[in-house]
Formats: C-alpha cells, sequence, structure tokens
C-alpha cells in the first residue's frame, strides 16, 4: 500500500515593493492659462477683454455691496425733500421753580422736598410733577442755507383743556422773572391771548436789538438766527398746548408747528391743589390749605 505522504510546502521568493504613485504633471495655473490667452488676441481684443473684465468686475461689486456682503462707504443721504421748511428749529423746554408744581401723589407719599436753593428739576421727576402756573418754552429758528426766510407771525393752540390737576402744590418760595422779553400766552383764554412782555433790569447787557419788546416779523438766515421765549400760563386749566409760526420764503408759505419732540407741552392751574406747600431760604416748609 502506497504511504501517504504532504505535498512539499513551496517557500515564497521576494516580492516585489509596490509602485509608488506618481504625481501628475503640474499643468499650466487659470491665471497663466488667461494670460497666454490675453498674449494670443490682437491689441483690439486685449482692449475688449479689459473692458469687459471691468464692466464685470463693477457689476459683481455694486451686486454684493447692495446686499451687504462687502463692506463699503454709506449710501449718500436722501435728497432734501422739497416740500420741508427751509429752516430748523431747536426747542428747549423750561420751567421756573418758583412757579412750582402740582402733584397727584398723595402727600405721605410723594419725596422729600430739596433745600431752598436744591435741585428741585431732579425732584420734580421723581415725584411726577406736572409744571404749575407758567411754562417757559425757548426755540431758535435758523435757515439752512443763504436764503432769507421770514417769520410772519405766531400763534399759541391748545389741544387739550382739563380742569386744574388736584393734588399738593410745591415749589421753593422767592424767585422773579429770568428772562428779558418774552410773549405770553394766557391759556384759561380761547383762542390764548398773547401779551409781549420784557424785564427791563439789566436790559443794557443785552443786545441792541433784543432791547425791544417781540414784534413780527422777524428775518433769518443761516448766518442769522432768531431766539423766541413764549410762556405758557395758566390758573383754571390742566393744558396740553402748542406754538404755531407761519413763515414765507422764496414764494413759498407755511406754517411750522413748535413742540416737546412730537408731543405737546403740559402746564396745570394750581387752583385744584388742596394743599400749598413753600420752602422758604430759612430751609422751613411751610404749607397751607387752598
Amino acid at each position: 500500500m502506497a504511504e501517504a505522504r504532504d505535498a512539499p510546502v513551496e517557500t515564497p521568493g521576494p516580492t516585489d515593493p509596490p509602485a509608488e504613485p506618481r504625481e501628475p504633471t503640474p499643468g499650466p495655473r487659470p491665471s497663466e492659462r488667461l494670460r497666454a490667452l490675453l498674449r494670443r488676441l490682437s491689441p483690439a481684443g486685449r482692449w475688449f477683454a479689459g473692458v469687459l473684465a471691468a464692466v464685470l468686475t463693477t457689476a459683481l461689486t455694486a451686486w454684493l455691496l447692495a446686499w451687504g456682503l462687502l463692506p463699503g462707504n454709506p449710501p449718500p443721504p436722501p435728497p432734501p425733500d422739497p416740500d420741508a421748511p427751509p429752516f430748523t428749529v431747536a426747542v428747549r423746554v423750561g420751567h421756573e421753580a418758583a412757579d412750582g408744581w402740582v402733584v397727584e401723589t398723595p402727600w405721605a407719599d410723594v419725596p422729600a422736598r430739596p433745600g431752598w436753593a436744591g435741585d428741585w428739576g431732579a425732584w420734580s421727576r421723581e415725584a411726577a410733577g406736572v409744571p404749575a402756573a407758567r411754562q417757559h418754552v425757548y426755540f431758535t429758528v435758523q435757515g439752512v442755507d443763504e436764503a432769507q426766510v421770514t417769520l410772519t407771525d405766531l400763534r399759541v393752540r391748545v389741544v387739550a383743556r382739563r380742569p386744574a390737576l388736584l393734588g399738593v402744590f410745591a415749589a421753593p418760595g422767592g424767585g422773579g422773572p429770568s428772562a428779558y422779553r418774552w410773549v405770553e400766552a394766557d391759556l384759561d383764554e380761547e383762542p390764548p391771548a398773547l401779551t409781549a412782555g420784557m424785564f427791563r433790569l439789566g436790559e443794557q447787557s443785552m443786545p441792541e436789538h433784543e432791547r425791544k419788546e417781540i414784534r413780527f416779523p422777524y428775518r433769518v438766515s443761516v448766518t442769522d438766527a432768531e431766539t423766541f421765549l413764549v410762556v405758557g400760563h395758566t390758573e383754571r386749566c390742566d393744558c396740553d398746548w402748542r406754538i404755531e409760526v407761519d413763515w414765507a420764503s422764496r414764494g413759498r408759505v407755511g406754517t411750522v408747528t413748535v413742540d416737546d419732540g412730537g408731543r405737546p407741552f403740559r402746564v396745570t392751574g394750581s387752583t385744584g391743589a388742596h394743599l400749598h406747600c413753600r420752602v422758604l431760604p430759612d430751609e422751613v416748609e411751610r404749607c397751607e390749605g387752598a
């Protein structure tokens, strides 16, 4: 019987190392191809290609700026409104502390009053006091160019009239006029009656043209502004009011409304207050029932 033998095992020989991948032969870059293409063009063709590239670049840049994708200069300001008045009006609202405020809050809850010479304006804001008796509105009119603007008239209009506020009246005692010339509007009348006034003490320190009571018309321009003071006065009403000024310039006429940033001015009489309190210069507060 034949003997079974294992088949001889073949020993593998050495294998060849794997071939390294070849790096692709670098071709011309896109920018080089573009330069080569431009060199083959005629001078007219190169000029046309340059113009086309500039147009495309400008259009793309404008599109990116319009969509806010590129930083750039701010857009030009809108053209001036042809219907806008040819002047600006700057307004400042004031109130003499001696005229006081009316507070509707119960007196026990009203913040402590400052001293006679203290900051009554800050106190009135904290106490939510409404200016009493008189409210001072200063406004300055100035042209926007060299064209002359004539201010032809001034009126005061009450837009809401309510009974004088109930509550407590508070003010420092004493005081007196601090403005030299003004127009006072009696808000208790309809329409409000206007009276020109002037405080003559120390008038020699004023410019000569301001030593006269306010009388319209006035002329203003960009180099010649005019400041007015209108005092709204009331004893019996809680009034919302505005000022109207008529003007003419370059064949145009109009009326501008002077108010407190889009809101009417507000002042109340003190006849509805059941308690009147004043802090005197000796820092003693004296209160009397109305």
